[in-house]
């Protein structure tokens, strides 16, 4: 992303850089299949909330929680019966 602001005759451009997720997850085991895109899911999803709770603007930020809110009950509903809890 970038971002410019026109100052008089001057532009002002930014990169704005990108956060990479998701970091390695751990894998617990032996036991049930770990489900790895579930998981993965999960990972960005947790990172983007908490990205989000440092957002200045309150109106960027109750927009991004309204679209994590839905993220999150679809992550819900394809968790399947072996998943007994998924909050933030």
């Amino acid at each position: 992303m970038v971002i410019c602001f026109r100052i008089g005759s001057v532009e002002h451009c930014y990169d704005i850089p990108v956060i990479e997720i998701p970091l390695p997850v751990h894998r617990p085991g032996p036991g049930p299949i770990n489900y790895p895109p579930f998981i993965y899911d999960a990972v960005v999803l947790a990172s983007v909330n908490a990205a989000a709770a440092k957002l200045t603007d309150g109106g960027v930020r109750s927009a991004l929680e309204g679209g994590l809110h839905a993220a999150l009950q679809a992550l819900k509903k394809r968790a399947g019966e072996h998943v007994s809890k998924i909050s933030f």
